[in-house]
């Protein structure tokens, strides 16, 4: 299961959403003297293929995960085919829509292991925010990027007093894992504060 299993959107913009995740699996080769350089590398493949978020280099040395989001299949694909080529034998979590990520992996010759599926929201619903800023906050799996936030920079940009871009720059910040699709969240605040204008 992954914490990225949670995001909100709609075809269309989760359709330049996705998240890769590469782990050691705890008790089989977390333990394993190469195992911490292999995540390295994973991290720097990682960084070449544009990612548009990124656990930070500095969390790279500590972390047992090494996690990124991008906007572009075909970098995915690249990475894909760059982590079968290394074989670094590290287990790889990748997150999107299951039909493009189905061919990437039938395109580099391999096959989903396992798929997991988000059953959706249960309790009570009319509690949450609006769908739209539920897009935003549920790129971040842990949920600490808060709705709060998203209005607080929703009335900021509304005031011109920040850029979209440095908003959603700003909204990635607590998200630590580096799985915020920064790119994305440019795309749903553009909405979000036009819908705010009209």
């Amino acid at each position: 299961m992954t914490h990225s299993l949670h995001r909100r959107g709609d075809f269309d913009n989760l359709k330049g959403d996705y998240v890769i995740l590469a782990m050691v699996a705890a008790g089989i080769n977390d333990k394993h003297p190469d195992a911490h350089q292999k995540l390295l590398r994973i991290a720097q493949i990682f960084k070449n293929h544009n990612p548009t978020n990124i656990l930070t280099e500095k969390a790279w040395k500590i972390s047992s995960v090494i996690q990124a989001a991008f906007t572009e299949i075909k970098d995915v694909s690249r990475v894909i085919q760059t982590l079968k080529k290394e074989d670094l034998g590290i287990s790889i979590v990748v997150s999107g829509l299951l039909n493009e990520i189905e061919d990437v992996l039938k395109d580099v010759g391999l096959e989903m292991h396992t798929v997991h599926l988000s059953l959706g929201t249960f309790g009570k619903k009319e509690l949450l925010p609006s769908d739209k800023i539920l897009e935003i906050t549920t790129m971040c799996g842990h949920h600490c990027v808060s709705p709060q936030s998203v209005e607080y920079y929703l009335d900021l940009i509304k005031k011109d007093k920040i850029s979209i871009e440095n908003a959603a720059e700003e909204l990635a910040k607590p998200c630590i894992c580096g799985i915020f699709n920064t790119s994305r969240a440019i795309n749903l605040l553009s909405e979000l504060s036009k819908e705010e204008r009209k």
